[in-house]
């Protein structure tokens, strides 16, 4: 038996044994992915794709031939049942062990951000619903649910979670992100790596998109991003630095963008010498989809895909993806010098590894998968926890929650649309499947469904529509998209406002109007938020608003229930409805989440974790801003109309007895803090306990506020609990021109607040001692207790 194929033999004499045996061919095969759609039979096909500039391809067997290193989606490219995608993927496995002369397994990768994206797996809430949650078990514990259906799948690199921290909501992609304070992000990301990874890393958690892809120019998709190194790391490198040394993520990605005229995928700055060298990060660095053509076709950094080909290698990537449009020309960048063998050697040297790693050699196939077998009750039980917690309550003037008795009126576009509680990277809504129950082996249950089951009188009246037309197969990934600067473009978004009056008659007949609003995700513009779905507006989609107005004209109680991946401005909603409750893209189970919140069954726990700006014009707008962000005189349109950190509920919770354990703390020593709280009402619910700091005075210019820990605490009715946070000097640190994180001395404000802006208690701690660089292992986390009072 070859070395390589021995078990018993240590992992590096395996890739070294097999990597001596390779030919040149054979290991730039390794950096590319093949993107197919795969067959049972084996006859596997080409996936169409409009992508830079295509070159003449050879056939499928041809391309195979020398082995590739990672297959793209198998079950997510097409609709195909789990059973079939299965079976086929394993047919591929086997061409590769078995016909090529190396027998070398390809590593499988699907999208699983919101669940797996495949025909049949569990569709979970957003992303920006896991931030709202303030809850990282929850969100660990949604990992390692996705983890299984990802392994059923075959599948061992999942490209997810997405780890860009919120800066301008206009963005596509804020419905992605888990909002926008850095550390929250961080500490949910980490533990979602952790649940989908496993303890043994079988599964290959991506973090994406380093770096900074959410700060782009204007929130335009794609678009540079104009940021210095210090406010880089300070708040958009924090939470990849979490998950790279805290998750033991085995997988990052780059960002399409470029930073003051570096593409991140070029970047051996981010990729090497901060990734691998600062941080110690040893796992596998993937393109994302075109991102290594684009440094040639858009970014004009290099001549040919093979110059795109040498930066990105030599910058630190190790396999480009989806496919090897630019890795198939390595040889040439190699016969011109612009890459060396040793490097080769090197980046084949840890995806092989990674390879054994995985158990591939010794497991390349899938167990078969029986028809529907991909949901299981505890995937969905913990789907509808999701969404429940993570609904967030913005305005309840005593209306809520509501008797199931009285008479509803239900209107607006996403009251019985089931797309429009799924977030872009669900699979329905990526292929843009209307028909969920059909194409996705399970129906998703729509509000109007929902609220019909709860209420005894429910009347209906959809009343507008938000786009005119969805295209089903949408594209899939940048490349799809025809690159037109000078191209006019129509509107999709419907402005017809003739199905308003019609919502007259089941308003007149209610006794409150529950007006579903909000916008449907959708890529590069085949709906209103998602990827390369961005706006110029935070009004609502089309003829909402004029929805809204028309059932508040009614004099009936309104409440407003708002869907999507981004904050709304609701006009006139937000001083005269009686309700505002956002549920965000609450995925399968949401809508009986929804439902169960307005009955009372379950009480609104969901805290802001993106601010809403008041007016377009103060966007970037996010909480933790500089004290001179609002211009001065402060811009009459700068601020927020619901803080970072906010959210209702039916109870209410009382903060007692303050406490400060040392107001000198010394520069490796802990803050100490506690607080009580009660819950005064009359229904048990969640609160979330925030901490902020301030630096007061410091050697650069420090934000207002930054949030510092949190806790989620449960609590019945008439309970007390003392809730203790221990808060290392280490997170009061902040980059210093060298690019260093340090930390210096002196007085810091200390906040325990219900949000960002309802500060209960403050307090001050002086830091002693001398200016302090961080190791690189620094504590990153504040720890919580809680303690249960007498009653």
């Amino acid at each position: 038996m070859e070395k390589y194929k021995n078990p018993d033999v240590s992992i590096p004499e395996r890739v070294a044994d097999l990597l001596s045996r390779m030919t040149p061919e054979e290991k730039i095969a390794q950096m590319g992915a093949q993107w197919l759609i795969l067959k049972d039979n084996g006859d596997h096909e080409d996936r169409e794709l409009e992508i830079g500039e295509n070159d003449a391809q050879k056939s499928v067997r041809q391309r195979l031939s020398q082995g590739i290193g990672q297959i793209t989606r198998p079950l997510g490219t097409h609709s195909v049942s789990a059973a079939e995608g299965v079976a086929a993927l394993n047919q591929l496995q086997k061409f590769l062990i078995e016909e090529t002369r190396l027998g070398i397994p390809a590593i499988p990768h699907e999208e699983c951000l919101v669940g797996l994206m495949a025909e049949g797996a569990t569709l979970f809430p957003s992303s920006l619903n896991y931030g709202h949650t303030w809850n990282p078990a929850l969100i660990q514990a949604t990992g390692r649910a996705i983890s299984e259906q990802v392994r059923k799948a075959g599948a061992r690199q999942g490209l997810a979670p997405v780890l860009d921290v919120s800066r301008d909501v206009r963005w596509g992609r804020t419905e992605e992100t888990m909002g926008e304070d850095p550390y929250l992000v961080g500490v949910l990301a980490t533990n979602y790596v952790q649940g989908l990874q496993g303890s043994d890393r079988s599964v290959c958690a991506t973090l994406k998109h380093y770096v900074g892809h959410s700060f782009s120019e204007g929130a335009r998709n794609h678009a540079p991003v104009h940021l210095g190194f210090k406010e880089l790391n300070d708040t958009f490198m924090l939470p990849f630095e979490m998950a790279v040394k805290l998750g033991k993520a085995a997988s990052v990605m780059p960002a399409y963008h470029d930073i003051d005229g570096e593409p991140c995928h070029a970047s051996h700055f981010l990729l090497t010498d901060i990734l691998r060298q600062q941080w110690g990060f040893d796992g596998l660095i993937v393109a994302d989809y075109g991102g290594v053509e684009l440094l040639h076709s858009h970014h004009a950094i290099a001549g040919n895909k093979a110059e795109a080909a040498a930066l990105a290698f030599n910058a630190g990537l190790d396999v480009e993806l989806p496919d090897s449009a630019c890795a198939a020309h390595i040889m040439q960048a190699l016969e011109a010098g612009l890459i060396k063998p040793e490097k080769i050697d090197e980046i084949v040297s840890r995806i092989l590894s990674w390879k054994f790693q995985l158990g591939l050699f010794e497991q390349p196939y899938c167990e078969p998968v029986a028809a529907g077998n991909l949901q299981t009750p505890q995937a969905r039980t913990l789907a509808y926890q999701v969404a429940s917690e993570s609904v967030v309550l913005l305005k309840n003037d005593h209306l809520l929650p509501l008797s199931t008795g009285i008479k509803l009126a239900v209107l607006g576009a996403t009251a019985d649309d089931p797309l429009a509680l799924l977030g872009g990277y669900s699979f329905p809504v990526h292929l843009i499947l209307s028909k969920t129950g059909d194409q996705t082996g399970q129906p998703v249950q729509t509000l109007k469904q929902a609220l019909e089951a709860r209420f005894d009188h429910v009347k209906y009246e959809k009343g507008c529509d938000i786009l005119t037309e969805r295209h089903a197969n949408a594209p899939v990934f940048p490349g799809d998209v025809d690159l037109a600067v000078a191209q006019t473009m129509t509107s999709p978004i419907s402005q017809d406002q003739s199905g308003i009056i019609k919502t007259k008659a089941v308003i007149d007949d209610c006794d409150v109007a529950v007006v579903c609003v909000g916008d449907l995700a959708g890529l590069f513009q085949t709906g209103t938020v998602g990827e390369g779905s961005d706006t110029d507006s935070l009004q609502l989609p089309g003829v909402q608003q004029a929805l809204i107005d028309f059932a508040l004209d009614s004099g009936k109680p309104v409440v407003v229930l708002v869907t999507g991946g981004r904050p709304y401005q609701l006009g006139r909603a937000e001083e005269e409805a009686a309700a505002i409750l956002y549920g965000w893209a609450p995925g399968q189970e949401g809508a009986e989440a929804i439902a169960d919140i307005l009955c009372g069954k379950i009480n609104p726990g969901g805290r802001l974790t993106l601010s809403f700006p008041k007016n377009v014009g103060a966007v970037p707008y996010y909480y933790n801003h500089k004290l001179k962000s609002g211009g001065t005189p402060i811009a009459y349109h700068f601020g927020a109309r619901y803080p970072f950190g906010f959210g209702l509920s039916y109870t209410r919770f009382d903060y007692s007895d303050f406490d400060i354990k040392q107001h000198s703390v010394p520069q490796t020593g802990d803050i100490e803090v506690s607080v009580t709280l009660t819950n005064t009402g009359e229904y048990d619910g969640d609160e979330v306990v925030q901490l902020y700091v301030r630096d007061k005075v410091a050697s650069l210019v420090r934000p207002v506020r930054e949030l510092k820990g949190f806790a989620k605490v449960r609590l019945s009715a008439g309970e007390s609990q003392r809730v203790h946070f221990t808060l290392p000097v280490d997170m009061l640190n902040f980059t210093n021109h060298q690019y260093q994180r340090i930390v210096e001395p002196g007085e810091f404000d200390l906040m325990i607040g219900r949000s960002s802006t309802d500060i209960v208690f403050h307090d001050s701690v002086t830091i002693t001692g001398e200016t302090r660089i961080l190791p690189r292992n620094w504590r990153m986390v504040c720890q919580t207790r809680t303690d249960k009072l007498p009653g």
